[in-house]
């Protein structure tokens, strides 16, 4: 009997064909394979006893990295072959592909690098078809050599017969080695190493101090050792990043859980085929204090590449940090990296494999027993989130300009873009731009419907409308919490919920800045119940920088007055209405409380303030320290509850005035938060019956606060949700946008 079979999945550059191949083989099955635009399809022949055993292992049985969704089969009309063989792909789909992300070195590429006696022995860049970059260097679908950057480099007579054989390199469209493929390359100013000599000069310069680029999958990351503080401190100056913490990379799991604690989701999350970085409580501290700072945990994670683990073996771990200048999109062009010139940066490792995507490392945590990702990146994308409602019209959603992404969301598929950075640099709203064209085209998706925020200052709002026009298509703005609550909603298959969205800044619908907000969903209809009363702050953008300026606003709210210069223009500000703006912000009433209490004055990073409240918070829990007594004034309303937020902030002027210490004060402050949530869910709930809550947003990166408010509400009997598959800052809301257009009825 003649079948047709079509298998749906993750099955391009995972070594599916050749997986197909051999079963059919071994089961005395003719016929042919081929990808066809991310889809493999077969025409297998043989007896009907062989062909059920074929299908059933097709479904039970996969290669490393493969995921397969769904196999189609149907009988075909009779024909013969001679064999079984893997021909050409072809380029039409009849579904949108699901594409591999780049992936991390497989076990057995790794007894390789390290066996002597064997050809690719100490090659930086082994791989099979089980391991290695893909999403990265994919110019087009179907992905084949030809596709992908590895084009470049012709394959010598050994690894063609790999290539052609039947082991497992065959169809490895990575496969290259000492002889072929890419080669390292060493460039101290004029001096210039090449192959083992600039691997090992590499290593002894990381001994000796250095700070170096190494050219890794995603695009270039400086490096250095984290036990040298002059190095560190040299890393700073070049990225001109004062006290952000760093990312420190282990060689093996042993030498990571003797700096770090490391549960058993935590280990999970280290050894998945992303190979994120995790946020891990500190536990030893060989380092030298400026790798993290003050943060409690160390962010970590284990060699990916066997460039990076023939690195770390030698020299131990290492800062292993996004080669960009702060604010800048990673770089991943050679000769951009050659011409920095820096007095800080000693050398550039690299290769000539052309990097296509632009991917930082991805960054994820473990949030009351289960994973949640902070940054969406390298080995996530472009996997799609498979949700559980279908959507009749293609959308497009922008997502927002702080941790910008995009989302293309076609029938069950939501493919996020990874993070970009910040759209206020012309160079990531660049790359922004271009990796959107890219993704539009390698999945063969159009949108009918463009959806983006709410804020009609976003660039990214620019870009949808300017779009919208270009392509005559539908145009929606979403509201910014509105999307928080809905990323949580469409992972986890949610049709209404008691959104609580805290965070930093969003363009309310009264064009006031919302961020302390209380909503309730329903399909893609919202309606604000309850949010934190509004605050006058005046400066701008300014306002999320300078924390003091934003206490003093504060202050100015409560009738507090200081003799201070800088108090006296913002009490000027406020009188005439000068560049002010009403705020409604838990983000901006944790940087008061933190520069009232004398923590941080400013964010020199984003969350800096927040970060350090939260750290003095948690410092109390662990030494028994009694929180200082504080609580929210609440004035409930049938409609749209009031929560005094200046009220709060007078009461911790008080503690301060009577000698509370930052520490309880600050514990005291997050607890106060956390019984105000509850208190106004309970009341959501006794008015509407709704019992499901999700928290989002950037405020609720605060693990100390989401246990706390995720614990009370689950024992007050609510249901309750977070993000894991996006991020809870803005990095996710593009999901939410588009999952709400996908709502909407015409």
């Amino acid at each position: 009997m003649t079948v047709t079979i079509t298998v749906l999945g993750i099955v391009q550059g995972v070594g599916y064909r050749p997986f197909v191949a051999r079963l059919a083989k071994e089961l005395s099955i003719t016929g042919t394979v081929l990808n066809s635009g991310g889809i493999v399809r077969i025409l297998a022949n043989g007896t009907k006893e062989a062909m059920d055993i074929f299908i059933h292992r097709l479904k039970s049985q996969q290669p490393c990295g493969a995921d397969v969704i769904q196999i189609q089969s149907e009988r075909a009309p009779e024909q013969q072959f001679s064999d079984f063989k893997i021909i050409a792909s072809t380029q039409s789909a009849q579904e949108t592909p699901l594409i591999p992300p780049d992936l991390p070195m497989c076990e057995t590429c790794r007894q390789e690098l390290y066996d002597p006696k064997n050809r690719r022995y100490r090659y930086p860049f082994i791989s099979c078809v089980a391991c290695g970059p893909r999403y990265s260097i994919i110019n087009t679908l179907p992905y084949d050599r030809a596709t992908t950057t590895m084009d470049d480099f012709p394959m010598c007579e050994q690894c063609e017969h790999e290539y052609s054989g039947d082991d497992r390199r065959q169809h490895a469209q990575t496969i290259s080695c000492h002889d072929c493929g890419p080669q390292l390359i060493l460039q101290l100013h004029d001096v210039t190493y090449r192959a083992d000599d600039a691997l090992n000069r590499a290593i002894e310069l990381f001994r000796e101090g250095a700070v170096l680029a190494i050219k890794g999958i995603g695009g270039y990351q400086f490096a250095c050792s984290p036990t040298n503080e002059r190095s560190v401190e040299r890393l700073r100056l070049l990225k001109r990043r004062e006290k952000k913490p760093f990312a420190v990379m282990f060689p093996t799991m042993d030498m990571l859980k003797e700096h770090c604690v490391v549960g058993k989701e935590e280990e999970n999350l280290l050894l998945s085929t992303a190979r994120p970085i995790i946020l891990l409580h500190k536990k030893k501290n060989e380092f030298c204090s400026v790798v993290s700072g003050e943060s409690r945990f160390l962010g970590a994670f284990l060699a990916y590449t066997p460039l990076h683990q023939l690195l770390t073996d030698a020299c131990g771990a290492l800062i292993m940090t996004s080669g960009n200048l702060t604010a800048e999109p990673i770089i991943i062009q050679d000769r951009e990296m050659l011409k920095l010139q820096s007095p800080y940066l000693d050398g550039v490792l690299y290769s000539l494999r052309r990097i296509v995507t632009p991917l930082d490392d991805s960054v994820a945590r473990v949030v009351c027993g289960k994973p949640q990702v902070i940054r969406r990146s390298r080995g996530y994308v472009p996997l799609p989130v498979l949700l559980r409602q279908s959507t009749q019209k293609a959308v497009l959603a922008m997502g927002g300009d702080l941790k910008s992404s995009f989302c293309l969301y076609q029938h069950d598929r939501a493919y996020l873009s990874q993070y970009f950075g910040d759209m206020e640099s012309y160079a990531v709203s660049k790359v922004y731009q271009e990796n959107l064209q890219r993704m539009r085209s390698i999945l063969g998706i159009t949108p009918d419907i463009i959806a983006c925020d709410l804020h009609p200052n976003y660039l990214s709002s620019h870009m949808a409308e300017k779009l919208a026009l270009l392509e005559n298509k539908k145009l929606i703005h979403i509201q910014h919490h509105h999307a928080h609550a809905a990323s949580v909603m469409a992972e986890h298959d949610l049709q209404s919920c008691i959104g609580v969205a805290f965070d930093g800044t969003g363009y309310g619908t009264d064009g006031a800045v919302w961020g302390g907000e209380f909503l309730l969903c329903k399909g893609a209809e919202y309606a604000r119940r309850a949010h934190l009363s509004y605050v006058t702050l005046c400066g701008g953008d300014a306002a999320s920088k300078n924390a003091v300026l934003t206490a003093n606003c504060y202050l100015y709210a409560i009738g507090k007055t200081i003799e201070d210069s800088e108090f006296a223009t913002v009490q000027a500000a406020i009188k005439h209405q000068i560049n002010t703006q009403q705020s409604a912000s838990m983000g901006r009433l944790f940087d008061a409380v933190g520069a009232l209490i004398k923590l941080k004055t400013e964010n020199s990073y984003e969350g800096e303030c927040a970060i350090a409240l939260e750290n003095a918070a948690a410092k109390a829990q662990e030494n028994g320290v009694v929180p200082y007594p504080l609580h929210f004034s609440i004035e409930y309303d049938e409609f749209e509850t009031i929560i005094d937020q200046t009220g709060i902030f007078k009461d911790i002027c008080a503690a301060v005035e009577n000698g509370g210490t930052r520490e309880a004060i600050a514990l005291g402050f997050h607890q106060a938060i956390a019984e105000m949530v509850l208190e106004v869910c309970v009341d959501i709930r006794l008015k509407s019956g709704e019992n499901t809550v999700t928290l989002s947003g950037g405020v609720f990166s605060n693990l100390l606060l989401i246990q706390d408010c995720t614990a009370r509400l689950q024992k007050a009997g609510f249901q309750v949700y977070l993000n894991s598959a996006v991020p809870t800052n803005d990095g996710g809301i593009c999901l939410g946008q588009a999952w709400i257009c996908g709502q909407m009825k015409e």
